[in-house]
């Protein structure tokens, strides 16, 4: 089993690496994850690689047994090529401009950036490609927001084009008869920006605003996509990408389809969840239901966390706790993040194992007890799957369709999940969260709250698993509106 740590040997002097593998080593650590942030640093000039300090730290690591998995550092574009290229910068829904200095601020559909994506995975995938230390790829950085550029207008002009043919059967799909919304032709077709000054999309036409959201999903999971087709080319190794659990704006199901193995950033306090559990539970359930396989935790919380404000502190004995709650949900490995607090930018607030100073304290001690004893429980978890009788049913079409037409205010899909996954857990019955897609006989029991959006072939299969024996509940809001967001 994998047990490991981020590390980012950018961060410190590099008389200090040695030091830091050792402590790694004496945890029990046998992993890190490297690089996914660090673009600048291998491309300090346009064409000009310099892999040489990472080769070094490749290399101390792995001289205490310690294997890389790298990242694609593509989440943070340098600021030459910001310079060189602005229209690379995405907008919000509003209309602005993303500016320098945060996080994937790049247009995923933006040719320009594609082009350099290809260069640099090219180049370090390339550099790479032969090194046995490293065990595994991650592509990019936690994929989120949505992008209304011009760029994106184009491209969601052909995707428009591609779906419904002729802009007759789009006028007819979205009813844009009212509000005398008719389209003349594909290049007509608008972006949903906000507009009356409130920030609310919600006036646009609820057609639009969903295949707009379908659109934006489609583009991520082509940009990865894009990162894969180079990547596979070049290396022998798994790929997989650091997915953030009840995150849904984008069909994880999709993004995780062409992928090797899921992974995904567990941060319990920020899930509100420091003593309690199902939540977490649940996105450990949902991260295993996109590929109905075992998965990494490749960011687990390891301290107080935050950017401009803390989160609640770990109490003894909970780091442990969540790694086991982990495991029992089907984590084939836990990476830590992080290894050490950083002592400047955004994230000095999110402690790591080790406290700013390097010294191993409390926390350094719990990782390395829970070290020992999942070393002595691998041959009992390596292969292990788990099993439930009971499914319930997300679908991202219908997170979004719920969010454009929400019918109450106070009415959030992904929350109505949650009081059931809660319901059964506390009554210690296991829920898998699999797709509408899925398989729905191995389960006895289904369960479809506030199905929105309904399609034939969904009623027929739901059909058949009850004239099957199964047992299928369907609440409120379901099958009310066709896959297009008509009322049916």
């Amino acid at each position: 089993m994998y047990y490991g740590a981020d590390y980012y040997p950018e961060h410190w002097p590099e008389d200090r690496w040695a030091t830091d593998a050792a402590m790694m080593k004496a945890a029990g650590l046998n992993i890190v994850r490297m690089a996914e942030f660090a673009w600048a640093k291998m491309e300090p000039e346009e064409g000009e690689f310099d892999f040489s300090w990472l080769d070094r730290a490749i290399d101390t690591l792995a001289a205490q047994g310690i294997k890389s998995v790298l990242g694609t550092p593509t989440a943070t574009p340098p600021k030459w090529l910001h310079d060189k290229y602005p229209d690379i910068y995405p907008v919000d829904e509003q209309g602005r401009v993303f500016g320098f200095g945060v996080r994937q601020q790049y247009c995923k559909n933006n040719v320009t950036f594609r082009e350099y994506t290809r260069r640099i995975i090219t180049a370090m995938a390339g550099h790479y490609k032969d090194n046995p230390n490293v065990v595994a790829w991650q592509t990019d950085n936690e994929f989120c927001s949505r992008c209304y550029c011009d760029n994106c207008r184009k491209a969601f002009v052909l995707w428009l084009k591609r779906k419904y043919k002729t802009i007759d059967k789009l006028n007819a799909a979205w009813g844009t008869v009212f509000w005398s919304q008719i389209y003349r032709n594909f290049d007509e077709v608008i972006v949903p920006i906000a507009y009356h000054g409130d920030g609310s999309l919600h006036n646009h036409n609820p057609g639009l605003l969903l295949d707009y959201y379908r659109f934006n999903s489609d583009s991520v999971v082509d940009y990865q996509d894009l990162q894969l087709t180079i990547l596979r080319g070049l290396v022998n190794v798994p790929v997989t990408h650091n997915f953030m659990g009840h995150y849904s704006e984008l069909d994880y199901y999709d993004l995780a389809h062409n992928l090797d193995f899921i992974s995904w950033d567990n941060y319990p306090a920020y899930l509100k969840s420091v003593d309690g559990y199902p939540e977490v539970a649940m996105a450990h359930e949902t991260m295993r239901g996109l590929k109905d396989k075992n998965f990494w935790i490749m960011e687990q919380q390891s301290g107080p966390s935050g950017w401009n404000t803390l989160s609640d502190t770990p109490n003894p004995g909970q780091l442990r706790l969540w790694v086991y709650q982990a495991v029992a949900h089907g984590a084939d490995a836990i990476v830590y993040f992080r290894w050490r607090a950083c002592t400047f930018g955004r994230e000095q607030y999110w402690y790591g194992i080790l406290d700013h100073d390097g010294i191993g304290r409390r926390r350094y001690q719990e990782v390395a007890q829970t070290g020992v004893e999942l070393q002595k429980l691998e041959h009992l978890l390596q292969g292990s799957k788990v099993s439930a009788d009971v499914a319930i049913v997300k679908s991202y079409d219908n997170v979004w369709s719920h969010s454009i037409t929400p019918h109450n205010s106070q009415f959030d899909y992904n929350t109505l999940l949650k009081k059931y996954f809660d319901a059964l857990l506390r009554r210690h019955i296991c829920a898998n969260v699999i797709s509408v897609e899925q398989d729905f006989s191995p389960y006895k029991l289904v369960l479809m709250p506030a199905f929105d959006l309904m399609t034939e072939e969904i009623r027929q299969k739901c059909e058949e698993y009850v004239s099957g024996g199964g047992s299928l509940v369907v609440t409120f809001r379901s099958g009310t509106r066709l896959w297009d967001s008509r009322m049916s």
